[in-house]
């Protein structure tokens, strides 16, 4: 926000002040102001963004150049863009970066900070090379749901280090740390986890697991799982 003000001299009552207020956000830039000169008041205002319509859809933006970056991250909704005031991901987790570097690599990051406690990236960072012209994606895997840090145990002792574990509730996969404990995101309150470490029947297993619902408002879940 801009704001001025210069007085008359000695026995002049005329004057001149302004104010200006402008903003940047992730669907288009506003500007407001107000102004004053020899007793003529004015008020201005004005609006600019971009729309960008591309097969996912149709985009909001602020004002584009002609090399563009288009994020890609669904379920990662209202998502700060790191290093670009006022861009965010939308309600369906898209957002525009409205210029970008030709021929040279471009580093894309989202603010892991702004993330809602229910959702996790696979990765925050995104790497593109746009030619000129180009409207380039730059892809985020999000995974929504509860995040958990399970302790497995099989046999009365805790699954091996390394055992590589899936669930029914996630895509991805996880790798068991010490003491048969994994982190896995995106899972919902009940369901099924697998792992393996190996070939043969006693080298994987599977266990069942079910949580109240009063545990959806927790960030992390620590529980313990028999695995069969």
């Amino acid at each position: 926000m801009q704001t001025g003000y210069a007085g008359g001299g000695e026995g002049n009552s005329g004057g001149t002040g302004y104010a200006a207020l402008n903003y940047r956000g992730g669907y288009g830039n506003a500007n407001v102001g107000y102004s004053r000169s020899d007793g003529i008041k004015q008020l201005y205002y004005g609006l600019s963004g971009g729309v960008l319509a591309h097969a996912d859809g149709v985009t909001l933006s602020q004002p584009m150049n002609d090399t563009v970056v288009l994020i890609k991250a669904p379920g990662a909704d209202n998502v700060k863009v790191e290093n670009q005031t006022g861009v965010q991901t939308d309600w369906r987790g898209y957002a525009v970066l409205p210029y970008a570097t030709e021929y040279r690599e471009n580093r894309v990051a989202l603010d892991t900070n702004s993330l809602a406690d229910n959702v996790d990236l696979d990765d925050a960072v995104a790497s593109v090379v746009p030619t000129h012209g180009a409207i380039v994606r730059a892809e985020f895997k999000a995974h929504v749901g509860l995040k958990l840090l399970m302790s497995l145990i099989y046999n009365g002792k805790p699954v091996p280090f390394g055992a590589l574990v899936t669930s029914d509730g996630s895509q991805g996969s996880s790798i068991v740390a010490d003491n048969g404990q994994v982190y896995l995101s995106g899972m919902p309150l009940a369901g099924k986890v697998r792992a393996k470490w190996g070939e043969g029947p006693n080298a994987s297993c599977e266990a069942d697991y079910s949580l109240p619902p009063e545990k959806q408002n927790q960030m992390l879940i620590p529980l313990s799982a028999e695995c069969r």
